[in-house]
C-alpha cells in the first residue's frame, strides 16, 4: 500500500518573533499553540487556526539581526509517517535523503528542485499537535471492514490496549474488562456472533472483546467510550477498524450475542458484553467526515 504521511507543519525563519506573531495573528487568525526553548535562547513557536490541523512553525534565533533570505536555507515542510523505519527505507531507495535529526527520530530528503523536507515518525512527542490531532483523528475515523493479511505489529496493538485502559469511566470504578483475540480459530468463531455486522473478523488481524460488570450502572456508558478511544487510537496508528455491536444482538443460533461470546471466550457471571473492536491493517481507505451544513443544523444554543 502506498505511503501515508500528514502534512503537520511549515517552518520559516523569523527575525523578529513578536512581530511575526502579531502579523500572522491579524492576518491569518492564527494563535500559538505550542513553544519549545532551546538552551541558546533560540525559540520555536507553533501557531494554528484553531479549527486546521496543519501548523506554521516558527523560528527564532535572537542573535540573528540580518534578514533571512526566502525565509532561511533550512526553510521546510514536515511529514509525519507510521512507520519511519519502512520510509526511510523507501526514500534511500530513491536517492533522496540527505541528512538527520543528531536527536530525534527525524530525516531529511530534498525534492528535484531542492526543497528541504522533514520526514518524521508520527509519534514524536514534541511534534505532537494538541487539539489539531484529535480533531484530524475524529475526522479520519472511518468504520474499516477489509484488511490485508499482514498481522497487526504488536507495539500497535498494545498501544490501542493502553488507549482503552486510559479510558474515563463513572466514579473511575472501571468496570470493564478487554480480552484480546489475535488466533485465527478464535477471530472465525467470532465472526459468527451475529447473523451479519461480524463477518470482517474473518480477515481480521486480531480483535479486542469489550465486556463489563453488569452490576455498575454506567457499565455501557463506560465500555462505550473504550470502545470509542480504542477506534480513535486504531486510526492514529494506521490501522483499520470497526466497532461491532454485541450488546442486544441476537446470534445465529437463537440466543444473544453475549450468551454467544460469553462461551466461545469464558466470561464470567456478572459480565456483559458491550461491542468488539476489528482490527486489521486496511485494504482500503474512506474520506474523512466531514462537519456539514447538516451536522451544524443539530447544535442548539441556550435551548433545543
Amino acid at each position: 500500500p502506498a505511503m501515508r504521511a500528514r502534512a503537520i507543519h511549515y517552518c520559516y525563519h523569523v527575525l523578529d518573533l513578536d512581530v511575526s506573531l502579531a502579523f500572522y495573528r491579524e492576518a491569518f487568525g492564527l494563535e500559538p499553540v505550542r513553544r519549545v526553548d532551546h538552551e541558546d535562547g533560540s525559540c520555536i513557536v507553533f501557531v494554528q487556526n484553531t479549527d486546521a490541523g496543519f501548523q506554521l512553525e516558527l523560528m527564532w534565533d535572537p542573535a540573528r539581526t540580518a534578514p533571512y533570505a526566502t525565509a532561511g536555507d533550512d526553510a521546510h515542510l514536515c511529514f509525519a509517517v507510521d512507520d519511519l523505519a519502512a520510509a526511510r527505507a523507501q526514500h534511500e531507495a530513491m536517492g533522496c535523503v540527505t541528512g538527520e535529526h543528531p536527536k530525534l527520530p527525524i530525516y531529511y530528503v530534498t525534492d528535484p528542485d531542492g526543497n528541504c523536507i522533514e520526514v518524521a515518525a508520527d509519534n514524536v512527542n514534541n511534534l505532537r499537535q494538541p487539539g489539531a490531532d484529535v480533531l484530524a483523528a475524529l475526522s479520519r475515523r472511518r468504520s474499516i471492514r477489509r484488511y490485508t493479511d499482514e498481522p497487526v505489529p504488536t507495539d500497535k496493538l498494545d498501544a490501542v490496549v493502553r488507549a482503552g485502559l486510559l479510558s474515563a469511566s463513572g466514579r473511575a470504578l472501571r468496570p470493564w474488562e478487554l480480552i484480546v483475540v489475535t488466533e485465527r480459530e478464535t477471530l472465525k468463531a467470532l465472526s459468527r456472533m451475529r447473523p451479519m455486522g461480524s463477518g470482517m473478523l474473518v480477515g481480521a488481524g486480531a480483535a479486542i472483546v469489550v465486556v463489563a460488570r453488569e452490576d455498575v450502572d454506567t457499565w455501557i456508558e463506560d465500555a462505550s467510550i473504550v470502545m470509542a478511544n480504542m477506534h480513535l487510537a486504531a486510526d492514529a496508528l494506521g490501522l483499520g477498524s470497526c466497532w461491532i455491536q454485541g450488546r442486544m444482538r441476537p446470534s445465529p443460533d437463537g440466543g444473544t450475542a453475549d450468551e454467544y461470546v460469553r462461551e466461545l471466550l469464558g466470561v464470567p457471571e456478572g459480565y456483559r458484553l458491550e461491542a468488539t473492536l476489528s482490527l486489521g491493517v486496511p485494504a482500503e481507505r474512506r474520506e474523512p467526515n466531514q462537519v456539514t451544513e447538516k451536522l451544524l443544523a443539530k447544535v442548539h444554543l441556550e435551548r433545543f
